[in-house]
C-alpha cells in the first residue's frame, strides 16, 4: 500500500537575479541547465556532429489526446519495457533523507496563474523511477528539464549528477481555495498510478489510482505505473485543468485525461483509454484507497485513548436497481474480499461518517474533515461488480482498504477497453437519495438487565441520521427488514434516538457454528425503502 509523504515548503528562497548571476536560463520561470551541479567544464564544451544530430529530447512536438491514444495503441502492441533505473546515489536514500530533498517555490511553474499553480517532486527515495512531464500550449508539448536548482540539495552528502532529461517523481497541483492569494494543496500524482485531491474544507484521506490489477487474490498484484504526464494551462481561471497521462506495465498501456474543476467539491473527470497487452483475470476500474485502523464496530485487540481512527469508514453502492448500499469497514485477521454484483452502478465510493470530531478524539489527524470519495460512472458499464478488499492492520499508516469496479468477463490480450467516470472528492455527502443514513455502526458484548453477559451473543446498534421529518413516516410505521446468515436474531428494537435527532436499531445476534455471519438490514414503510441497506459481515471472534 502506498504511504503518504508530504514536503514542505523551505523557507530559503532563490530569486530570479541569482538565477542569472548563475548562468541559467528561465522559461514561465523555471530555471533551465543541461547538467548536474558537479557538470565539469569538459562537459560543457560544444558537441560533436554525431552530437549534433542526436534528436533534441526537449525539442516541442505537436500532441493532442487522439494523438496519444494512437501511440498508446502502438506501444500496446510491443513488448513491454521497465523503466530504466535511477542514479544508486538517489535510490538508496531513506525516507528521512528524501523527505529533505525540497521544491523551492522559486521555481513554481504557472507561477503567475490565479488558479492553478505546479509544483515538482524530486526523483529518488522510495520512488525508484522518474516520469516525464510536459507542459501544452497551443498544440505543442515542451518537457520540463530536471534541474538542480528547483530544489533544495543542501541535506545531500555529495553531489548528485542529475541529467536535464531525468524527470521527477510526480508533481503537486496547488489552488487559492480561502484567499486569492494563498495556494494550498489541490491534487498530487505520485508513485505508481497513485493521486489524491481535496475538496474544500478537507483534509488529505482516501487516494485514488489508474487502474489496479489482480488486486486482493492471494498473489503479488501488477501496478501499473504512470509513464509520462502532460499538463495544459487553462486559458481561464474557472476553466478546467487538463492533464493527459500515460500508463505503462507488463500487461496494459493506457491513455488517460483528467478535467479538474474545483467548485464546493472537487471534481475529476477521467476517461481512460486501455490497450491490453495480455490475459488479465481481474481489473479494478476507478479504484480507491484508504485507511481504516480501529471503530465502534471493530476495537479488537485495540488499546488506544481515541474513539476511532479511519480516513473512511465504509463503503457507499448506489446499484443500478437504485438500492443504496452502505458496508461499515473492518479491520479484519485475515485479508478479505467482498463482491458487490451489479449492472450499470449508479456510483460507488468511500465515505466518512460522522462528521463531529468527538466521534474519533484525535486533534491531530482531523479525521472528521476527511474527504468522501465517489466514483460516478459515465456512459454503460454493463455487467460486473465492486469489489472491496479489506487488509489487516497493525497501525494507521498503512492504506489497507480498496475498492473498485470489475467487468464480468476478465480481459483478453489484445483487447481494448474505455472507461470514463468522474471522481468527486468532497466534504458533503456526494449523492443525496432522500434516505435515513447510517451514521453509525456499534458492535459489543450483550448484556442481561442485571448486567451478567449473554454467552455467545453480541449487541449491534445502528444509528440513523433521518431527512426531515416531513419526508418520513412517524417511528411505528418504521418496520426493519433483516436477514442473517449462519446466525440468529434474538431480540430487535427500534427508537428514536434523542442524541442526533434520528433512529437507533438495537439488536441481539447470536452467531451460528462457522466463522461469521452475514446480515443485511433495511428500514421500511410497506415495503418502500425508506434507508440505505446496511449490510455487514460479523465474525464470530
Amino acid at each position: 500500500m502506498n504511504r503518504e509523504l508530504n514536503n514542505a515548503m523551505p523557507e530559503n528562497r532563490l530569486t530570479r537575479r541569482a538565477m542569472a548571476r548563475a548562468g541559467l536560463g528561465l522559461l514561465g520561470g523555471v530555471p533551465l541547465v543541461a547538467r548536474g551541479r558537479d557538470a565539469s567544464a569538459q562537459d560543457q564544451q560544444a558537441p560533436s556532429a554525431n552530437e549534433q544530430a542526436s534528436p533534441d529530447p526537449f525539442a516541442p512536438k505537436p500532441f493532442s489526446f487522439e494523438r496519444l491514444i494512437d501511440q498508446t495503441r502502438d506501444l500496446a502492441k510491443a513488448d513491454y519495457v521497465a523503466p530504466s533505473d535511477l542514479p544508486a546515489a538517489l535510490t538508496a536514500l531513506d525516507h528521512e533523507a528524501y523527505s529533505k530533498l525540497r521544491f523551492r517555490p522559486e521555481a513554481e511553474i504557472w507561477a503567475n496563474s490565479p488558479a492553478y499553480r505546479l509544483r515538482l517532486f524530486m526523483p529518488g527515495g522510495p520512488y525508484k523511477s522518474a516520469v516525464r512531464i510536459n507542459l501544452v500550449s497551443d498544440g505543442m508539448a515542451r518537457p520540463i528539464r530536471l534541474d538542480p536548482v528547483m530544489f533544495d540539495l543542501s541535506s545531500l552528502d555529495s553531489p548528485v549528477d542529475l541529467p536535464p532529461e531525468l524527470g521527477f517523481a510526480g508533481f503537486r497541483v496547488v489552488y487559492p481555495f480561502e484567499r486569492p492569494d494563498a495556494f494550498s494543496e489541490l491534487l498530487t500524482f505520485l508513485g505508481f498510478s497513485y493521486f489524491r485531491a481535496l475538496g474544500r474544507g478537507t483534509n488529505f484521506g482516501t487516494s485514488a489510482r489508474g487502474l489496479a490489477l489482480n488486486t486482493g487474490l492471494g498473489r503479488p498484484e501488477e501496478f501499473p505505473v504512470f509513464r509520462e504526464f502532460w499538463l495544459q494551462e487553462p486559458s481561464q481561471a474557472s476553466d478546467p485543468l487538463t492533464i493527459f497521462a500515460l500508463l505503462d506495465s507488463k500487461s496494459v498501456a493506457g491513455a488517460f485525461r483528467f478535467d479538474i474543476v474545483v467548485r464546493e467539491n472537487t471534481r475529476i473527470s477521467v476517461d481512460a483509454n486501455l490497450f491490453f497487452r495480455g490475459d488479465v483475470e481481474q481489473i479494478g476500474v476507478a479504484p480507491l484507497t484508504g485507511m481504516f485502523f480501529f471503530g465502534p464496530n471493530d476495537r479488537a485487540g485495540v488499546d488506544d485513548y481515541r474513539e476511532a481512527a479511519y480516513s473512511a469508514s465504509g463503503l457507499l453502492h448506489w446499484a443500478g436497481s437504485g438500492e443504496v448500499l452502505w458496508r461499515p469497514f473492518v479491520n479484519p485477521s485475515d485479508l478479505r474480499m467482498s463482491v458487490f454484483a451489479d449492472e450499470n452502478p449508479r456510483g460507488f465510493g468511500m465515505a466518512q461518517r460522522p462528521r463531529d470530531p468527538k466521534a474519533y478524539e484525535d486533534v491531530e489527524s482531523g479525521f472528521h474533515l476527511k474527504p468522501d470519495v465517489w466514483v460516478e460512472p459515465r456512459g454503460t458499464w454493463g455487467k460486473g461488480s465492486v469489489r472491496l478488499i479489506e487488509i489487516p492492520t497493525q497501525d494507521e499508516n498503512n492504506q489497507n482498504i480498496v475498492a473498485f469496479w470489475t467487468p464480468a468477463d476478465p480481459v483478453k490480450a489484445g483487447q481494448e477497453v474505455r472507461m470514463s467516470y468522474a471522481l468527486v472528492w468532497s466534504l458533503p455527502p456526494a449523492i443525496a437519495p432522500g434516505l435515513a443514513t447510517v451514521a453509525t455502526t456499534r458492535i459489543g458484548d450483550a448484556r442481561r438487565l442485571d448486567g451478567t453477559l449473554r454467552d455467545g451473543v453480541r449487541t449491534i446498534v445502528i444509528d440513523y441520521d433521518v431527512p426531515a421529518a416531513d419526508q418520513m413516516p412517524p417511528l411505528d410505521k418504521v418496520q426493519p427488514d433483516i436477514w442473517i446468515g449462519n446466525g440468529e436474531i434474538e431480540s430487535t428494537k427500534l427508537e428514536l434516538n434523542p442524541i442526533n435527532g434520528g433512529w437507533r436499531l438495537i439488536m441481539a445476534v447470536r452467531p451460528g457454528n462457522s466463522d461469521a455471519v452475514e446480515m443485511r438490514v433495511a428500514l421500511q414503510e410497506n415495503e418502500r425503502a425508506l434507508s440505505e441497506t446496511w449490510l455487514y459481515r460479523l465474525d464470530k471472534s
